[in-house]
């Protein structure tokens, strides 16, 4: 089925903007199940969750891969997704419920998605109550990722060249693994000592609890190991790349989930959690690695980058526990643009 309501959540803020609560744009918000959904174009094999201004405009488009290599739909991420969309972005999350294909073999399909949402999401959001008005700039992409979605966003990149990507956003990104998968068939996006292949502005977001095992159903494991998420990326992202690393010291690794998401990892004990966090806490936590992603976002796009940088920057703003760190001082505002070069081994 496909699923559209309109959500109102603006404030009425006058800038400078608190990146904590969401910002003026009301949303339009679109659920597409690709077997179900009437009058969608042939072509699309994926679901697709959309959040979309309502006001005219051109707005820049956000692709989010989802953890468990996009296996997780996009109504566990309704709350950190709509708050970033609020602030004049159109976010897409595809995902498909199947581990059939580990992270690296999906770059094809995440392709393929894009070729389709280009040709076709525009035209089918206008038949399905977005206003005409309403514009898709997908000359302006932004990245962003969690967990193992992070692999294949970086695989795409590495492999395909930066397309149209202009910077990139990773939460407890994990190379090497679909949890799901055998351990033998997985490859890995990162080769260690090597740098990669593209230098972009990147905003790094961790979790704390992220290294640590989920439970005794989880037989010890981790759902963000330290040997193959968050510093193994951060060590992999090249040089040049203007770069923030962020760590929310209290929380785990499906923390930034919507609660329902969270309370079944609880039941399942797949990934760990702060347990004596509140549902407060844990709001907050969300609003944080939103609030951070917008900040981010504008740090990049914005002509006057400083107030932004700063909120990223300076930790007596946070409303979470969190330590920063940066690779560079940046001298001007970050440039919204990626450059590529072959990998070292093409």
């Amino acid at each position: 089925i496909l699923f559209c309501s309109l959500i109102n959540l603006g404030h009425g803020r006058s800038v400078p903007i608190d990146p904590y609560w969401p910002g003026d744009h009301d949303l339009a918000r679109f659920d597409i199940h690709y077997e179900t959904t009437p009058g969608l174009p042939e072509g699309l094999e994926w679901n697709l969750d959309v959040w979309a201004p309502t006001a005219p405009g051109s707005y820049p488009v956000m692709y989010y891969l989802s953890g468990d290599a996009m296996g997780i739909a996009g109504e566990a991420y309704e709350q950190v997704m709509s708050h970033i969309a609020s602030y004049g972005y159109v976010v897409i999350l595809p995902s498909k419920t199947t581990y059939l294909l580990t992270p690296e073999k999906k770059t094809p399909e995440f392709v393929k998605i894009m070729r389709w949402c280009e040709d076709n999401l525009e035209d089918f959001l206008y038949q399905n109550q977005l206003p005409m008005d309403v514009h898709l700039d997908y000359q302006t992409l932004i990245g962003g990722a969690h967990s193992a979605g992070a692999h294949t966003l970086v695989q795409y990149l590495k492999d395909n060249g930066c397309g149209q990507f202009q910077a990139l956003a990773l939460m407890s990104p994990v190379d090497g693994v679909d949890p799901f998968v055998d351990w033998y068939y997985n490859e890995w996006v990162i080769t260690e000592g090597e740098r990669l292949n593209f230098d972009i502005p990147i905003l790094h977001i961790s979790a704390g609890l992220d290294p640590a095992p989920g439970g005794p159903q989880h037989l010890g494991g981790a759902c963000a190991p330290t040997n193959q998420s968050n510093d193994w990326f951060w060590n992999a992202f090249n040089e040049n790349s203007v770069r923030w690393s962020l760590n929310a010291t209290d929380f785990g690794h499906v923390g930034l989930c919507d609660k329902a998401a969270w309370e079944g990892n609880t039941v399942i004990g797949w990934c760990a959690y702060n347990h004596e966090a509140t549902d407060e806490q844990f709001d907050a936590y969300r609003r944080f690695v939103a609030g951070q992603t917008v900040s981010f976002i504008k740090a990049v796009f914005e002509d006057d980058c400083r107030p932004f940088i700063n909120e990223i920057e300076d930790t007596s703003r946070y409303i979470v526990n969190a330590t920063m760190r940066r690779n560079q001082e940046p001298k001007t505002c970050p440039h919204p643009v990626c450059r590529w070069r072959p990998a070292i081994h093409d």
